[in-house]
């Protein structure tokens, strides 16, 4: 304490000489001290992140459909991912009973990520037949730069009937059967043939009898994990193999609604996806959706 009085003494004589400079000097060295000594500001909650991106709800020919940007998108390298609801609930109910932006801003994936309207039942029709369509209305109608990387198709459970009909889009790059797999293994198989760019993530649990049918049948083009990994060193192994397997196979130690509900599965799966992580994504924190209660609005809204 007496060597500090002596050199703010010094300075405050120096001062005096030289108008004030010495004075200006140690005010900079305090506040240089004291940024080193501040805690790092605190990564941005799950909550701050949905709040500050954007989405829309967009009436369109094919029926409705839901899109989130997360903050930070940038196009270049960023996919797009559509995700497809399956049966016994429609759209906006899936998005706020699922808490879908959550969920995908819990995948910290630098994305533009689309949920249209899919059949809530077996007699009902796919709403959007053709991807090519429902990506060319979607964006047009909210002026988002279109991504530069990947398309990622996701269906849940039902939704493998809207999957079928988007077989046929070039540049679909990835389908992700998120238990979604009920028979027609033929077809799955016919999509992969058709061009070596294709790549299926496969997910089994109420349809692991034709998930372990497919696995069986591809043998070494299969990579399988026997559960779905945890958010750290686990994730990262599987990420780093996940590219290099024509089909990765998760056996589902979740339920089938537990899946698409609790925030820890989608996210997942939505990272072994080519996908890159926005530096300011909640990538860091556990996964798995916080108390309703807890959860923010869903950021600014447009029609």
């Amino acid at each position: 304490m007496q060597a500090r009085r002596v050199l703010l003494a010094c300075g405050i004589a120096a001062a005096v000489a030289t108008g004030g400079i010495a004075v200006m000097a140690d005010d900079r060295d305090d506040a240089g001290a004291a940024a080193a000594l501040a805690p790092a500001p605190a990564p941005p909650s799950l909550a701050q992140v949905v709040a500050a991106g954007t989405q829309w709800r967009l009436d369109l020919a094919g029926g409705p459909v839901r899109v989130w940007v997360p903050p930070g998108y940038h196009p270049d390298g960023a996919a797009t991912i559509v995700y497809v609801h399956g049966y016994y609930t429609d759209l906006d109910k899936a998005w706020v009973d699922y808490r879908l932006a959550e969920q995908f801003a819990l995948s910290a994936a630098n994305a533009v990520f689309i949920a249209p309207e899919a059949p809530s039942g077996s007699r009902q029709r796919v709403h959007w037949p053709s991807l090519g369509e429902l990506l060319v209305e979607t964006f047009g109608a909210t002026g988002v730069a279109r991504p530069m990387g990947p398309v990622v198709a996701i269906g849940h459970s039902g939704a493998y009937r809207t999957l079928f009909t988007w077989m046929d889009y070039p540049d679909l790059d990835l389908i992700v059967a998120f238990d979604a797999m009920y028979g027609e293994v033929e077809t799955w198989r016919a999509w992969l043939d058709a061009s070596p760019a294709h790549r299926l993530i496969v997910v089994g649990d109420d349809t692991a009898r034709w998930t372990e049918e497919l696995a069986r049948d591809l043998g070494d083009d299969v990579v399988t994990l026997d559960r779905f990994p945890d958010l750290d060193v686990e994730l990262a192994a599987a990420i780093a193999d996940a590219p290099h397997a024509r089909v990765l196979y998760v056996r589902s130690q979740f339920g089938h609604m537990p899946l698409v509900t609790e925030g820890i599965a989608l996210p997942i799966v939505t990272r072994l996806a080519p996908v890159t992580l926005l530096p300011d994504g909640p990538w860091q924190a556990p996964l798995g959706l916080p108390a309703r209660e807890a959860s923010a609005p869903a950021g600014p809204s447009r029609r």
